[in-house]
């Protein structure tokens, strides 16, 4: 993981690095933002809840499933599989088959959004559409854009705030600055434009 960073923090970054960040003001304690907290090196900004955060993640992660759940339904035979499970519901075969092609969806589902969450967060957006509807991006700790590497390396680290049963997303409420497990390991935080 650490080598993700390292090769994303030497490579090229998805965007240009604005030089003169709006975010940054001569008194690190002080910001254009109004209520604020001083970051590294006198970046200051406003942090994102995790109820705004999760609603972020809805609008992302709904059409994604959605669009998933639609291939096998109309392609790969989940529309059958449906209607067996509903039809023989003692038949432990079908509930097996169902749960099967269920998992089956929601991980590959979550792949697909990890894999489109670092795009769209390196990009010159720094942010996925749900969090640009909703004035949120991400940076690293001093206000700057995300490299890909280390866009890519924050977004497969949410495996590891997603296995012992979402805690890891579910820290940014007691975390000091609003961070998850996988903004603590990449070192980047979520702020409000």
């Amino acid at each position: 993981m650490r080598l993700l960073f390292a090769l994303g923090d030497a490579g090229v970054y998805c965007r240009k690095a604005v030089e003169e960040n709006p975010m940054v003001s001569e008194n690190p304690y002080q910001s254009p933002l109004g209520s604020q907290t001083r970051g590294d090196a006198g970046f200051t900004a406003q942090w994102a809840g995790f109820g705004v955060r999760l609603l972020a993640y809805l609008i992302d992660i709904l059409p994604i499933t959605l669009a998933t759940g639609a291939v096998f339904y109309f392609f790969l035979g989940f529309d059958e599989t449906i209607q067996r499970y509903f039809n023989e519901r003692g038949d432990i075969n079908a509930r097996i088959e169902f749960l099967t092609q269920r998992n089956q969806i929601r991980d590959l589902s979550f792949m697909i959004y990890i894999v489109y969450c670092a795009l769209t967060e390196c990009s010159a957006m720094q942010a996925t559409i749900g969090k640009r509807l909703l004035g949120l991006r991400v940076t690293d700790n001093n206000g700057n854009g995300l490299s890909i590497g280390r866009s890519f390396g924050r977004n497969f680290a949410k495996i590891v705030s997603y296995i012992p049963l979402g805690l890891g997303f579910i820290w940014v409420i007691w975390s000091k600055r609003k961070r998850s497990w996988h903004d603590m390991i990449a070192k980047t935080l979520v702020i409000k434009k």
